[in-house]
């Protein structure tokens, strides 16, 4: 927070659970050393970074990614003209279903290694509604009781790309069911409703219990906070701790964003 403060940044949080909100510096132009190390910490200190303002251009958007891990080329979905690390986020007036459905998730988690951190830049947003909830999976796994956090430790589980079958190497990916942070040294809960469909060395039905106990623990209201958009707003957010879910409360209206994923690179 100091670091942010003593380059005239005013950070402001958004909820008790996680998130803040941060004003004062411009991602239009490359970052210095000391700036950039700035938003890694507040990053890594709040999980989630609401950045109003910026109006980055493509390229920008991508670049800025890159301090985070390679910018994903998605395995199946189109992406914007031009530049194949961005994907379009819309829904338009006339339909019902949001982008990737109405699940909590992690971004690509079907992939190994798995995403770290997603920007998302608004363009064009409704009157009313369309937010963003997101759930810290750090308190996720430590409000478990003891017993549970040790039955969890030593599993696995499978995270698979909706439609597709385990035997497609692109849709597919076993990751723990508990991860360290890499940057905090913190354990996380790390299953999403989304993409995890069992552990290893069980079947579906078999997992199907614990899973779902797992799917609503880690998104209790006390884990949540809600995000709000504004034109030109880009926000960040920690896949490795974080969950979202994309509010689909705007009928009638059109929502577009685009978003770069970057994936964890390999320590």
């Amino acid at each position: 927070m100091n670091a942010a403060q003593d380059l005239g940044w005013s950070v402001m949080p958004l909820g008790p659970a996680l998130g803040a909100r941060v004003d004062g510096l411009d991602l239009t132009t490359p970052l210095q050393d000391e700036e950039g190390d700035a938003l890694d910490a507040l990053l890594l200190e709040y999980l989630v970074l609401a950045l109003p303002g910026q109006y980055v251009e493509p390229d920008q958007q991508v670049s800025l990614g890159r301090r985070f891990g390679e910018p994903l080329i998605h395995p199946y979905l189109e992406p914007i003209d031009g530049h194949p690390e961005i994907l379009r986020v819309v829904k338009e007036a006339d339909e019902r279903a949001t982008f990737g459905g109405e699940f909590w998730h992690a971004d690509i988690t079907f992939m190994n290694p798995p995403s770290s951190v997603s920007l998302l830049q608004a363009l064009e947003l409704p009157p009313l509604g369309g937010d963003t909830l997101f759930a810290n999976q750090y308190t996720a796994f430590e409000t478990l009781s003891t017993g549970m956090q040790e039955m969890l430790a030593p599993l696995e589980a499978i995270h698979l790309y909706p439609g597709k079958e385990e035997t497609d190497p692109a849709a597919v990916a076993v990751h723990p069911v508990v991860r360290t942070h890499a940057g905090s040294g913190r354990r996380a809960l790390f299953v999403n409703a989304a993409f995890t469909t069992r552990f290893v060395g069980m079947t579906e039905a078999e997992s199907r219990s614990l899973l779902e106990f797992l799917f609503a623990h880690q998104t209790r209201n006390e884990f949540v906070t809600r995000v709000g958009w504004e034109p030109g707003q880009l926000t960040l957010w920690d896949n490795r701790a974080v969950l979202h879910y994309a509010m689909n409360d705007y009928d009638g209206h059109r929502r577009a964003l685009q978003r770069v994923t970057t994936m964890e690179r390999i320590r």
